[in-house]
């Protein structure tokens, strides 16, 4: 059977391997940024638990409660950044290194992320 104005056969495996390059970039923009969303979130549960925790102890030893909120940052695979004590809130900080696909992809292509870095408040 001819087809009218040419032949259209092998025209859909050449469009299919011309889009495969664009969907897999697609795929791997997709994968960095809920990586970098995990990332961010545990960070921001990090920063919560070290608050919460250290701010039972802010009004009896500012220095005891930024201790405990290390240490709970810590146990959740945050270094504690900043800890200060506000009146009788407790303001904490943590930095959470940038790790996964993301990292990968961006040293592939010839960069660093910067660690992820979240705050939290916690009071009586």
């Amino acid at each position: 059977m001819t087809v009218p104005g040419g032949s259209d056969r092998g025209a859909g495996t050449i469009l299919t391997f011309a889009m495969m390059p664009i969907v897999l970039i697609g795929i791997v923009l997709i994968w960095v940024f809920v990586d970098l969303s995990m990332l961010r979130a545990k960070a921001a549960g990090a920063a919560d638990l070290a608050a919460l925790a250290g701010a039972a102890y802010v009004l009896d030893d500012p220095h005891r409660a930024c201790t405990v909120a290390a240490d709970v940052a810590g146990r959740n695979d945050a270094d504690l950044v900043m800890c200060t004590a506000d009146g009788l809130d407790l303001v904490v900080e943590v930095s959470i290194p940038s790790t996964g696909i993301a990292a990968r992809f961006a040293e592939w292509v010839g960069v660093s992320l910067p660690p992820v870095r979240q705050g939290a408040r916690a009071g009586m």
